[in-house]
C-alpha cells in the first residue's frame, strides 16, 4: 500500500489538505479476468491487460495505467513546450478561460487531469508527458534520410498526410519536407474496408483534381494518399482517412504476399444457360430472363428473401430454389465498411436455430443469406450492395456517402440510426433501413404494383393509409402508392417489422426475440412442459387475427404465431407485442402451476418458480 497525492474523483469526499494522502495500490494481476469496465483506464480508456501493473484507488474500483498518472504535483519541462513550465491541473473538466478541449500532441480529448501552460495556451495529456518523442529520428519510414524534431510553436503542412500541424514538425532540411510524428510510422501497404484490392501510400499523386473515397473531400496532389495500383480508374484516399480505426485492420502488409481468394459463387455449367451455385449444389440452376407466373410475387428469392417480379433469375426444375441474377453474383468475400475484416458469404441454413439474424447495418430481422465477418457482425443482402455510396435521385438530388460510423437523423424516417449515409453537398442523411426499401411491391390480391414515394411536398390535404385508415402525411412521410387507383399506404404496413425475412419457418423464439435474460427467466417452468416456438407467417387470412398482446386486428403483412406450452396457438403483431405477451403469461402460467401442486390446506408453496 502506498500513498499517492493525487485523486481527481474523490474531490468532494476527501478535504483538499488531506487529497495528497488518498491510498492506492501498484498491483500486478495475473489471473484471467473479463474485460469488465472496471479493467480500463480511467484517463485514456484503453484496456489495462491482465499482467500490466496499475494504480488502483482503495475508495472506488477506478484504475489506472502507471503511464497515465502523474509521478509527482511538480511543475515539469517538456521538449514540446521549452518556453515555459508546464503545471499540473487537477479536477478541472477543461483549460481554464479558453475553449480547447484536446491534448495539444495527440489531439485527443483531455480528460480530469493534464498538464498546461496558462501563458501559450498549451495542454498535453501525462501520459502524453512521459513518452516525448524522440530529437531525431535516423530510419523513418516516410523518409530515406534522417529526420530532426523542430521544437518551435509554427504551424506546417505535414508531407505525410496533408494536414497542418500547429508545433514540432520533424523536418528534413536538405528535401525540404516536414511530417507529424504520428505520420512518421505511416504504413506502406495496406487493407482498407471500402475496396477490394490493396492501397500503398505514395508522397505524390501527380497533378489533377481528386477527391478522397471516404470524406469525399478533396485530395491536395502535392501531399501524400493512399492510392490503388490495381484499379484503372483512380482509388484515392485520404492518408487520415485510410488509418482509422473503424477503415483499416491496423495490419502493415509490406512484404507480404497477396493471397489469393476464389470469391466466385457458382461454377458454370453452359455459358448463359445454367450454372451449379455454391448454396444449392445438389441440382443445376437454370437461367430465366422473363417468367409470366412469377409476377404475382409469390416466389421469394432464397438470398434477399424479397419476391421475384420480372426480374432476371436463376431457377431450379426439381425443386423450389430461385434466386435473382444479381443475388447469384454476389462474391464469396467481400470487404464492406462494417468491419475491417472481411465478409464471408453465408447460405443460412432456415433448417437451423440460428438462421434468423440482426443485419449489423439496416438493424432488422433477417433469414436469408448473410454475409459474416470474423468479429462475429451478419450483414443481409440489401445491405451487402451499399458498398460505400448511394444515389437516388427520386429520394435525394445528390449522391449519399458512407464518410463515418457516427449515428445521423435518416431523413426517411424520421429516426436516430446507428448507421446512416450522407450528403457531402448538405445536411441531408438516409439510415440503411430506408435505402434499402423496395422500389415497388406488390401487396398478396392486388392487380397492380405499389410505388415508393419520397414524399410530396406540393400537393394539399392529407392522405390515408388503406390498411390501418389513419392519416398519412405527404409533406412529411414516406408512403406507397398505386399509379392506377392512387390508394396510398404508410410504409409499414406495406412492409411491416420483416421486411428482409422469408415467411413459413419455425423456430425457438429466442431466435426471433434474443436471448432476453428476463423472459428467459420468466419462462423457466414452461419449458419443463415442452418446447415453445415461434413461426414467421403471412397474415393473409379473410379475417385478421387478434394480437394476443394489444388486442387489436394485426396489420403487418408478417406476423408472429406462437405455438405455446398449453396447446394453444396464438398471434402477435410484432416483435414488442410478442415480448410483453410471453412475459405476461409466463407470469400467469407460473401462478396457475403454483397453485395447482400446492396440497390442499397448506398455505405455502411446494415449489418456487425460477421467476427473472
Amino acid at each position: 500500500m502506498d500513498t499517492h497525492f493525487w485523486s481527481p474523483d474523490h474531490r468532494d469526499e476527501v478535504p483538499f489538505d488531506d487529497r495528497w494522502e488518498i491510498a492506492f495500490t501498484a498491483k500486478s494481476v495475473i489471473k484471467n479476468l473479463n474485460r469488465s469496465p472496471s479493467n480500463f483506464c480511467g484517463d485514456c480508456l484503453e484496456h489495462i491487460e491482465d499482467n500490466d501493473f496499475r494504480w488502483r484507488c482503495s475508495l472506488c474500483i477506478k484504475k489506472w495505467h502507471l503511464r497515465c498518472v502523474p509521478s509527482s504535483p511538480d511543475d515539469i519541462n517538456h521538449p514540446f513546450h521549452p518556453y515555459h513550465p508546464l503545471e499540473l491541473l487537477i479536477d478541472v473538466p477543461r483549460p481554464p478561460d479558453h475553449s480547447k478541449s484536446k491534448c495539444d500532441e495527440c489531439q485527443q480529448e483531455l480528460k480530469s487531469y493534464f498538464y498546461h501552460c496558462s501563458l501559450c495556451d498549451f495542454s498535453m495529456h501525462v501520459r502524453c508527458s512521459k513518452e516525448p518523442p524522440p530529437p531525431i529520428v535516423e530510419t523513418a519510414k516516410c523518409h530515406e534520410h534522417t529526420l530532426t524534431c523542430m521544437v518551435r510553436n509554427d504551424t506546417f503542412t505535414c508531407n505525410a498526410c496533408g494536414t497542418h500541424g500547429e508545433r514540432c514538425p520533424y523536418v528534413c532540411a536538405p528535401c525540404g519536407v516536414m511530417f507529424h510524428w504520428e505520420c512518421i510510422k505511416l504504413p506502406h501497404v495496406i487493407n482498407i474496408n471500402r475496396h477490394n484490392h490493396r492501397v500503398s501510400h505514395t508522397f505524390s499523386l501527380g497533378f489533377g483534381k481528386r477527391k478522397c473515397m471516404i470524406c469525399h473531400k478533396k485530395v491536395d496532389w502535392r501531399y501524400g494518399a493512399y492510392s490503388c495500383s490495381t484499379c484503372p480508374d483512380d482509388y484515392v484516399v485520404h492518408s487520415k482517412c485510410a488509418t482509422r480505426s473503424d477503415v483499416w485492420d491496423g495490419v502493415e502488409l509490406e512484404g507480404v504476399p497477396e493471397e489469393y481468394f476464389d470469391v466466385l459463387p457458382f461454377e458454370v455449367i453452359e455459358e448463359g444457360i445454367s450454372i451449379k451455385h455454391f448454396s444449392h449444389e445438389e441440382h443445376i440452376l437454370y437461367t430465366v430472363e422473363d417468367e409470366d407466373d412469377m409476377t404475382d410475387g409469390s416466389m421469394r428469392c432464397e438470398a434477399c428473401v424479397h419476391p421475384i417480379f420480372s426480374e432476371a433469375h436463376y431457377k431450379c426444375m426439381e425443386c423450389h430454389f430461385i434466386i435473382h441474377e444479381t443475388c447469384a453474383n454476389l462474391p464469396l468475400r467481400k470487404r464492406h465498411w462494417l468491419s475491417t475484416t472481411p465478409f464471408y458469404l453465408n447460405a443460412n441454413d432456415n433448417d437451423t436455430s440460428d438462421s434468423f439474424f440482426r443485419c449489423g447495418a439496416c438493424q432488422t430481422i433477417s433469414n436469408g443469406f448473410r454475409y459474416e465477418s470474423d468479429k462475429g457482425v451478419s450483414l443481409d443482402m440489401r445491405c451487402a450492395f451499399v458498398i460505400s455510396s448511394y444515389s437516388d435521385h427520386e429520394c435525394h438530388p445528390h449522391t449519399l456517402f458512407i464518410t463515418t460510423l457516427d449515428e445521423g437523423n435518416c431523413g426517411g424516417c424520421k429516426l436516430t440510426k446507428k448507421h446512416v449515409l450522407r450528403c457531402t453537398e448538405c445536411d441531408f442523411s438516409l439510415c440503411l433501413a430506408c435505402a434499402t426499401l423496395p422500389k415497388k411491391i406488390k401487396r398478396k390480391g392486388d392487380e397492380h404494383f405499389l410505388f415508393l414515394r419520397h414524399g410530396e411536398k406540393e400537393v394539399s390535404g392529407k392522405y390515408w393509409c388503406e390498411v390501418c385508415e389513419a392519416v398519412l402525411d405527404p409533406h412529411e412521410e414516406w408512403f406507397y402508392t398505386c399509379h392506377v387507383s392512387g390508394v396510398t399506404f404508410h410504409i409499414k404496413c406495406v412492409v411491416g417489422e420483416f421486411p428482409n425475412a422469408k415467411p413459413g419457418f419455425t423456430y425457438r423464439y429466442q431466435c426471433v426475440l434474443g436471448h432476453n435474460l428476463t423472459l428467459y427467466g420468466a419462462r423457466v417452468c414452461t419449458r419443463h412442459h415442452g418446447e415453445e416456438i415461434i413461426q414467421l407467417v403471412r397474415n393473409d387470412r379473410s379475417t385478421r387475427p387478434k394480437c394476443a398482446s394489444c388486442g387489436s386486428r394485426c396489420l403487418p403483412p408478417l406476423i408472429l404465431k406462437f405455438y405455446l406450452v398449453d396447446t394453444y396457438e396464438v398471434y402477435c403483431c410484432n416483435l414488442e407485442c410478442s415480448l410483453k405477451f410471453l412475459l405476461d403469461s409466463a407470469q400467469d402460467f407460473n401462478q396457475y402451476f403454483q397453485n395447482w401442486t400446492r396440497p390442499a390446506g397448506r398455505t405455502g408453496p411446494t415449489i418456487t418458480p425460477l421467476v427473472g
